[in-house]
């Protein structure tokens, strides 16, 4: 496939940074206008452009083979507009959009070519987390973790669930503010603080129903999927 365009100019020049092994700065007239992470093979995995000490232009990831794994746009350090997402044959896989820092971010994992669900939602706004955070199975209507956020601070009910869809050892969690406290602590808190997920017991199961923006990109797996994914 053909290499997606640099945002750091052509006579940009690079600098090792001093105690992070792999990284460098691209420095044109003395500005600092990007940055590259490579591996310990010498091979480029992650490119960053900047512009006034905030990324600014495209955000590039690769795996350590070289192999392209997405492209999300920056304006004035939030990401801001369509970012993609590349499977192991260099198509695109999914996509999502965010304006200004806010919006979801979400994630596929390619089991094998055709058949790319989606495996994480980051719920953002104004570039930090901000709301639900879920990490689907591959059946895409129930979860293996969901946990939610407050202008980047836990603040709710966090859970986590084995393969058998019960709930792990030592769950629900409870958060204000980042801060972890017990379930009576939160049940108190959530009767004054709207911006605290109340507490369903019917939320102990991992089934959920999504948003609709979620909804629409779920890849529903047929019943010879799910018995691939099985064996």
């Amino acid at each position: 496939m053909k290499r997606p365009t640099s945002d750091i100019p052509e006579n940009a020049v690079e600098i090792r940074v001093e105690g992070d092994d792999g990284v460098t700065e691209c420095v044109v007239d003395g500005r600092v206008v990007g940055r590259r992470v490579y591996n310990e093979k010498g091979r480029i995995v992650r490119e960053r452009s900047l512009k006034d000490g905030k990324q600014h232009g495209n955000e590039i990831v690769w795996d350590d083979d070289g192999t392209l794994l997405s492209v999300e746009p920056y304006f004035e350090g939030r990401i801001h507009g369509l970012a993609k997402q590349y499977g192991r044959r260099g198509k695109v896989i999914g996509t999502y959009r965010f304006v200004h820092g806010t919006g979801y971010d979400i994630w596929r994992w390619e089991w094998w070519e055709g058949f790319a669900p989606v495996s994480e939602v980051h719920s953002m706004r104004d570039g930090v987390p901000h709301g639900y955070e879920w990490w689907l199975d591959p059946d895409q209507c129930s979860l293996d973790h969901e946990r939610h956020w407050c202008e980047g601070k836990f603040h709710g009910i966090e859970r986590r669930w084995n393969y058998r869809g019960k709930l792990r050892r030592g769950y629900p969690k409870y958060w204000i503010r980042g801060e972890a406290i017990t379930k009576r602590q939160y049940l108190k808190a959530v009767k004054s603080d709207k911006t605290l997920p109340r507490f369903r017991a019917k939320d102990n199961s991992p089934r959920r129903q999504f948003p609709p923006v979620i909804q629409k990109v779920l890849l529903r797996p047929t019943g010879a999927q799910l018995k691939r994914l099985k064996q």
